[in-house]
């Protein structure tokens, strides 16, 4: 039987450089709509799908593998308390808030404001972010690539023997 763990590694998201034109596209439209000071989405093991927005002194590796982290230990709390994940945790600090919101069962986004914003009003423009980042992920997953996409995104039949060729003239048959 495969783990949970093993079978999201084996249904990795993968993303055109349009649909991160759409969500990032997105992202900076929160962003200014929300007075936000940055957005990022990533997938619940912490890899950076996108990001907008900008905060001094932010490593946006560390934040993505921290929330990350920080969700799944979540998850646990919810299920001693019989739910069977929390789709949504908010932080308020004095100077800043955070809302991480899960999108879709494998993307997370999060959304860093000044501490002066209400936190209603964040929920409430997280929410709506959340909806329509699932409707471009959702379309992602489900459309079949087009030829140009596999063509552009795939190598050349000959590349294999190209690269060899190259190979055996450098360092000779080896």
């Amino acid at each position: 039987m495969v783990s949970e763990n093993e079978a999201l590694r084996l249904r990795r998201l993968v993303f055109y450089a349009a649909d991160i034109d759409k969500i990032n596209a997105t992202l900076l439209g929160f962003v200014k709509k929300a007075n936000a000071q940055c957005c990022v989405v990533i997938d619940r093991e912490g890899h950076m799908v996108a990001k907008q927005g900008f905060l001094a002194k932010l490593d946006s590796s560390a934040l993505a593998a921290l929330v990350s982290g920080s969700f799944a230990s979540t998850r646990e709390v919810a299920r001693l308390l019989g739910e069977q994940e929390f789709r949504v945790i908010f932080h308020q600090g004095a100077e800043h808030s955070i809302q991480i919101t899960l999108v879709g069962e494998r993307t997370l986004q999060v959304a860093v404001f000044p501490g002066d914003v209400k936190p209603g009003m964040i929920q409430v423009l997280c929410k709506e972010l959340a909806v329509q980042l699932h409707e471009i992920l959702e379309a992602a997953q489900t459309r079949k690539p087009d030829e140009n996409e596999v063509k552009a995104n795939s190598l050349d039949a000959g590349f294999t023997d190209q690269v060899k060729d190259q190979l055996d003239s450098l360092f000779g048959n080896l």
